[in-house]
């Protein structure tokens, strides 16, 4: 989810859904030694992302495009507020140097060797887990030291409902059980819930479901459990063989041990490239329970990238929008981080279109105005 987007994307509101729904189909390595191989949400229209060089001993940084969206044709017009937004437009830049190609498993299951992809046996989730505020954990050394106990305090200081740290990859597997032994009974002592979440790269989605359950099934000494998932669920241009097939069978396989906590697909936002093209949303609808789209908006209006978002993705599943807390500098975007006023305008946006939550990527890299912008927005429960 470290990732920087050019193009025009946010999805930000939360009503504080605490109702039950009933929801039905139609290796052991540090945070400290890897760089996540992906964050959520970075890619271009013209499907050509850039990616900074790999560092030594490091998994790949996925990095964001720096072609702006289109404004889309079949939606509500975008708001464009660049006068507001400090950097924007932004200036032209030399083009930056090739990237490497993105790193992916260097064996692939066919598709004809794969299950079929069978509807899920009906369940209930309580979706008070996703809702409200929450903020997005990357590199865990890079998050407060890896300090648990400061983590939640200042989780605590700004009013969040959840921690969403990354534990799993499909290159190592679930790496992150001593990141969830410290952070899960902090966190559940101060009133947090904790999501999980991983990258899968769907070479192998029946594996990729395997090191899934194997965090769904993790305890603490307590025996504690992280409160739900999220799948980082990328395009061909972050390495991923993302097909409908591969994210269905994927997908399934998770829900049948998730129970009945929530599993949330982590998407690209819906806009015309992605909804009326090869993006599997539909696919993936009736084995999740909300959608959380990466709406990283750069220089366009984030209330009304939240709203637009919003409108098309609830129509199939609840949805729990990421709004951008970094700055697009290293990848010849705009320089200045989003200000105070523009976490509160996604917010407040999302959450009156009807998202039951807002988060946002990522805590390494938020500023200290949008950490107060946080604390000041009050995200009560419906």
């Amino acid at each position: 989810m470290r990732r920087v987007v050019a193009i025009a994307v946010l999805a930000l509101a939360a009503s504080s859904v605490a109702a039950t729904v009933t929801l039905s189909g139609t290796g052991a390595l540090r945070h400290a030694d890897i760089v996540a191989a992906g964050r959520p949400g970075v890619t271009t229209i013209a499907s050509t992302a850039l990616r900074r060089p790999r560092p030594a001993n490091r998994v790949t940084r996925r990095t964001p495009p720096t072609t702006k969206r289109a404004a889309d044709s079949k939606t509500t017009p975008r708001l464009f507020v660049r006068a507001t937004l400090a950097g924007c437009p932004v200036p032209a830049q030399p083009p930056p140097p090739p990237p490497p190609p993105p790193w992916h498993p260097a064996v692939e299951v066919p598709a004809s060797a794969l299950p079929a992809v069978v509807p899920p046996a009906r369940w209930k989730t309580n979706l008070s887990p996703i809702t409200g505020k929450g903020m997005w954990i990357w590199v865990w050394s890079e998050t407060d030291g890896g300090n648990a106990r400061a983590i939640v305090e200042q989780a605590v200081r700004a009013g969040l409902h959840s921690l969403w740290v990354r534990v799993a990859d499909s290159r190592y597997g679930f790496y992150g059980a001593s990141e969830l032994d410290a952070l899960v009974p902090v966190a559940h002592a101060a009133g947090l819930k904790v999501i999980a979440w991983g990258f899968p790269f769907l070479y192998d989605p029946v594996g990729d479901s395997r090191w899934t359950a194997k965090v769904l099934h993790w305890r603490s000494r307590g025996g504690q459990a992280v409160d739900g998932f999220s799948a980082d669920l990328e395009m061909p241009t972050e390495g991923v063989d993302m097909t409908a097939h591969r994210a269905g069978v994927y997908l399934e396989g998770v829900r049948r041990v998730a129970g009945n906590r929530p599993i949330v697909a982590t998407v690209y936002p819906p806009f015309d490239t992605f909804w009326y093209g090869d993006y599997p949303y539909r696919t993936m609808a009736p084995y999740v329970d909300a959608f959380a789209p990466m709406i990283y908006w750069e220089c366009t209006d984030p209330g009304a990238d939240a709203t637009t978002e919003i409108a098309r993705l609830s129509t199939l599943r609840p949805v729990d929008i990421i709004g951008q807390a970094f700055s697009m500098a290293a990848y010849h975007g705009r320089i200045p981080a989003p200000s105070g006023a523009e976490i509160t305008e996604f917010m407040a946006a999302g959450r009156k279109a009807g998202a039951v939550g807002a988060t946002f990527w990522v805590w390494q890299d938020a500023t200290s105005q949008e950490w107060a912008a946080l604390a000041g927005y009050k995200w009560q429960p419906r």
